[in-house]
């Protein structure tokens, strides 16, 4: 793209798998554009491709405190240097999005207050780890479906289990605790069959 009004239209047509960024573009600069397009997809992989001078630093710095999150790659790039970078971008992405699918029952008396904002936090860590259609999280009112979690051997609530990637892995205790129950379910092989007490 010649500049950031470009670049942003092709963003939303076809999601890259990378984005090389020049702080200095005519029309919306750098900071600008990554704001926009960070606001369409924060995943996205942003390089700032720039002179590490303070000047350019500092506004980076302003655009991180603001949030936005992007790696930082020095002036001028040798096209081996760009396809190392592509290559690094490629593998961690199908390390941590592309191959792996994951498919989550949560298992409860009903739906309240405390279980929904659960819910949505998971939603959210889910969203942010995997790409869209790669994961799905399901839940289950036992009050209303028992038959569903005595079909899953599902012994208390709240329980959340990962049925996919196998094996079957259970959580059980405080569901809240985010950090831990990502850990869990996405360790490389699973903590084996069975269940994990929070």
């Amino acid at each position: 793209a010649e500049g950031g009004e470009q670049g942003l239209a092709m963003a939303l047509v076809e999601r890259p798998d990378l984005i090389f960024l020049d702080l200095k573009m005519p029309g919306m600069d750098g900071v600008e554009t990554m704001r926009h397009l960070l606001a369409m997809d924060a995943t996205l992989n942003i390089y700032i491709v720039t002179a590490f001078s303070q000047e350019f630093l500092d506004d980076l710095k302003r655009a991180q405190a603001e949030g936005m999150t992007f790696q930082l790659a020095n002036k001028p790039l040798s096209s081996n240097q760009i396809r190392h970078i592509a290559r690094s971008v490629s593998s961690l992405s199908n390390v941590s999005k592309e191959n792996h699918r994951i498919m989550l029952t949560l298992y409860v008396v009903s739906v309240n207050p405390e279980i929904q904002k659960i819910i949505d936090q998971l939603s959210t860590v889910l969203a942010a780890t995997y790409r869209a259609g790669f994961w799905l999280l399901n839940v289950v009112e036992v009050l209303g479906m028992p038959e569903k979690a005595l079909e899953k051997d599902v012994f208390a609530t709240p329980m959340l289990v990962r049925e996919v990637p196998e094996p079957v892995l259970k959580l059980l205790g405080d569901l809240s605790r985010m950090h831990s129950v990502l850990s869990a379910i996405t360790a490389e092989n699973g903590h084996g069959a069975g269940t994990v007490v929070l």
